[in-house]
């Protein structure tokens, strides 16, 4: 199917005409993550019943996108598309390597970033059975994941870094908590978290964003985990929480209680 004929077929079900009628940067942004291919991808999870639209954008980062999507109830999800193009690869396989889920490891873009799409898929079914606060994996297809949305009907739940906490301590607390869980239970360290990578949806934590997390195997693992501690007490420290770095680390290697 020619790109004009799946962009034909998939208007109305897709960002679609009127995005790519908009100015030069935007049309630009959206080419890079709507290449063939992935319209490829979206249309058959269209048929397939998996989503029934993609309506707006959540978010940006460096591998990919987050769109808002609904199924064919009309229920909301979230759809990551991880950019096949333009997407910093090159970094991406020291998370990898050493990971024992994970042998045999692509040399060209394109099957790296598959393999990136699949690795946090992994994580998150991971984090899902361990009852973390994460959002639920649905399917995943090449460089499209769906996922579970957070947030309400008018929005998408904010960061952490933009939230006004009542309680900072409480919610300090209940990050701690997480992050002990993700170790413990999961066998994961997340591996870049932060006051970015953490939603907050009534007066709830949840971890987003687990690409590079790491299984407790991997070699990066202590010092991912050391940087988690770092970022995660920083930010915390900015709101007048006392905090402890190796009393952290400790609590979470379940060292203290």
């Amino acid at each position: 199917m020619k790109e004009e004929e799946l962009y034909r077929v998939l208007e109305g079900k897709i960002l679609t005409a009127e995005r790519r009628e908009k100015g030069a940067e935007d049309r630009k942004t959206y080419d890079e993550v709507f290449d063939k291919n992935t319209l490829l991808t979206l249309y058959k999870m269209i048929t397939r019943g998996i989503i029934a639209t993609l309506d707006y954008p959540i978010s940006s980062g460096k591998e990919g996108n987050v769109f808002r999507a609904t199924d064919e109830a009309g229920k909301p999800l979230a759809v990551k598309i991880y950019r096949t193009s333009t997407a910093t690869y090159k970094n991406l396989t020291k998370y990898i390597t050493g990971d024992p889920r994970f042998r045999n490891i692509p040399k060209d873009r394109r099957g790296i970033i598959f393999l990136w799409a699949q690795k946090e898929y992994k994580n998150l079914h991971r984090m899902h059975n361990a009852k973390l606060k994460s959002p639920e994996p649905k399917k995943l297809i090449k460089n499209v994941l769906v996922m579970e949305y957070i947030g309400s009907e008018e929005q998408p739940a904010p960061m952490l870094k933009d939230v006004g906490l009542s309680d900072p301590e409480k919610t300090f607390g209940s990050i701690k908590k997480m992050m002990k869980q993700l170790y413990q239970d999961a066998k994961l360290v997340h591996g870049d978290l932060s006051e970015y990578n953490l939603l907050v949806e009534k007066n709830e934590c949840f971890l987003i964003d687990v690409g590079q997390s790491v299984v407790l195997e991997h070699p990066l693992a202590p010092e991912l985990l050391i940087r988690d501690v770092t970022n995660i007490s920083r930010h915390f420290k900015k709101l007048g929480v006392k905090t402890n770095e190796n009393k952290l680390l400790e609590y979470i290697r379940g060292k203290e209680k």
